[in-house]
């Protein structure tokens, strides 16, 4: 995945733009198509900013997150948008069977207590 990375307030940091492209590495398997994201830290007070945004064919991703720590303010982000590609792998995985969508459960469930 090929990061666009920019700083506000924050001089530019080689080691955070390297451990920000590793740990996106790790979550970028679970894109089904390749993607490109830009990278937004800033500093506002005595909090820093991270803001990440990843196109891709499928659907946009945005997630922000703020923290005393820009590592940790890393690592929370790159959760965030873990979560965001695992919801939208499993819906793209699972579209064609109807027992894991909201209306399947509920017909199982309405049969299932009929039956009872």
């Amino acid at each position: 995945m090929k990061l666009n990375c920019t700083f506000k307030h924050l001089d530019h940091s080689d080691s955070l733009v390297d451990y920000t492209e590793q740990r996106m590495q790790e979550v970028g398997q679970f894109l089904l198509k390749e993607g490109y994201g830009n990278v937004y830290f800033s500093k506002q007070k005595n909090e820093f900013c991270v803001e990440i945004s990843v196109n891709t064919r499928e659907k946009y991703f945005k997630a922000t997150a703020y923290n005393n720590d820009i590592y940790t303010a890393v690592d929370s982000v790159v959760d965030k948008l873990e979560k965001q590609f695992l919801k939208v792998s499993k819906q793209l995985k699972n579209h064609k069977r109807p027992e894991l969508t909201k209306e399947g459960r509920l017909e199982y469930a309405t049969r299932f207590r009929k039956a009872a």
